[in-house]
């Protein structure tokens, strides 16, 4: 699909660069005179054919709800994109992004972010607390 979509990005902007100078030729010469309509719809379709050709080069997206992304993460893990820094390190994508909170992962034991409640663990544990008389 990326090969679809430069294609259809360079013919885009082959035909919007034509437009743009096609429309100032023309208001040079005819100063006061509207543009006529093929200059128009050659714009048009060129908008219509750089957008489509940006949809179709973009990546996937990645899922609005972070349970969804966090567990593709944990499942697959980084894996490499096939370039390199300056020092010779692979870089590696779909990291945990926000691993520098203090996360224990996806599923693990702690309460998440150093400093935070697990609001509902804590409800559950209030709620066992005051139906067994409350003795503490």
């Amino acid at each position: 699909m990326a090969i679809l979509g430069t294609a259809l990005n360079a013919v885009g902007l082959v035909f919007l660069t034509h437009a743009v100078y096609s429309s100032h030729e023309h208001t040079t010469t005819f100063a006061n005179a509207p543009l006529p309509l093929d200059i128009t719809i050659e714009l048009l379709v060129s908008i219509f054919v750089l957008s489509a050709g940006i949809v179709a080069s973009s990546p996937q997206l990645k899922p609005i709800q972070w349970a969804k992304w966090g567990g593709k993460i944990a499942r697959e893990g980084q894996h490499g994109e096939g370039r390199w820094t300056r020092e010779g390190e692979e870089i590696l994508s779909e990291g945990e992004p926000f691993a520098f909170l203090g996360l224990e992962g996806i599923g693990g034991n702690g309460e998440g972010r150093r400093g935070f409640w697990d609001v509902r663990a804590k409800r559950k544990e209030y709620a066992e607390w005051a139906k067994g008389g409350a003795k503490n």
